[in-house]
Parts: structure tokens; sequence; C-alpha cells
């Protein structure tokens, strides 16, 4: 049966819970990725943050969506603060706390489970704590079509 190990990314693009929210997005933005683990200094995983926690914590909750092709603010001056503010907070104060991880020997389908039971784009990888890897939708689909049954 394949495992995580055998097809996983071994891609540490990661940031730190310490990193200010601006240079998260930075790196989102420049390796094209939906989101990505945050890491403590010894390299374990803590969270994770994604494209939609950053765009949520630059919008105050006064944004109404009316058109989805057209978003009216509320207070303009509000929404300049806010993202003043932003840019100044930390990443721990913006991601989701309870990254979805796994083990190097999970199974092909069990992580598949996992990533369409909470809809996750990708999933770090990780061994004692410490990120090792990561596994996105891309990658296993590839494998699951590949391998066919397991």
């Amino acid at each position: 049966m394949i495992k995580v190990r055998d097809f996983m990314t071994r891609d540490l693009t990661a940031v730190t819970e310490d990193a200010p929210l601006i240079e998260a997005a930075e790196i989102l933005s420049l390796r094209e990725l939906s989101g990505m683990p945050v890491v403590n200094k010894q390299n374990e995983v803590v969270g994770y943050i994604s494209e939609k926690d950053i765009i949520t914590s630059i919008f105050p909750e006064q944004v109404k969506i009316e058109n989805p092709d057209v978003i009216g603010f509320g207070n303009l001056s509000q929404v300049v603060k806010k993202l003043n503010q932003v840019g100044e907070a930390n990443v721990k104060d913006y991601m989701s706390k309870h990254a979805s991880c796994v083990k190097e020997d999970t199974p092909a389908p069990d992580v598949a489970a996992i990533m369409l039971n909470k809809d996750l784009k990708r999933v770090p990888v990780i061994r004692n704590k410490r990120l090792v890897g990561i596994v996105d939708r891309s990658s296993l689909s590839r494998i699951l079509l590949e391998e066919g049954s397991f």
C-alpha cells in the first residue's frame, strides 16, 4: 500500500508563528500556495495559515457582500485602519491553531479521506511533531490514479 512518504513533497515552505502576517501573505503569493504550515522554533507544526485566513483578517465584520462581484464597505476608514493593524499582526493571531497533519506512514486512501472530509487542499506531513513534507490535492490525485485500487 502506498504511504505518504512515497509521494509527499519535501517542500518545507512554512512560516513561523511569530512572523508578521504580511510575510505570510508574501510567501503564499510568491509561491502560489493556498496555505502553509505554521511552525515554532523547533520546527514543530503548531497551526496552518491560509489565504482565506489572511483575507478574512483584513476585512472588518462590517463588510457586506451583496453581489459576489462587488464588495461594499460600510466605512472605508475602518478598512484602512484594519489593514494597518493586520499588517503589524503576527501569524499566530490569525492562523488556524488545529492543523490537520498526517504521519509519513499514513496510507494514501486515509489521507484522501481526511482531505475530503475536512475540505483541505494541503496537509502537513510530520515526524515527531516536526514538519518533513506536504501532501497536496494534485499529488494525491495523481498517485491515486496511477496506483488504481489499493
